[in-house]
């Protein structure tokens, strides 16, 4: 995590009001979320596409093995899951 984020984490950590800290807490989540939401949907995409393309030679157990995850895992990268 970037140390600004964990600066930013303490900061609201140390406010005294509950609701305010909580809702300082919340904006933090949102604006994170925000921030990722492209770049998780497009290394999404990528694993997706790279799975299916390991697919086309090799089986999902193999494709697996390769890549450290289960039959299940695989099937569900390959159906961008």
């Amino acid at each position: 995590m970037p140390t600004d984020l964990i600066n930013t984490a303490a900061v609201i950590e140390a406010i005294a009001d509950p609701v305010a800290r909580e809702k300082a807490a919340r904006d933090l989540q949102d604006t994170l979320t925000k921030a990722i939401a492209a770049p998780l949907a497009q290394t999404k995409a990528i694993r997706q596409q790279a799975v299916l393309e390991l697919c086309q030679s090799l089986t999902l157990a193999k494709t697996g093995a390769l890549l450290d995850s289960s039959v299940a895992r695989v099937d569900q990268l390959a159906k961008g899951k």
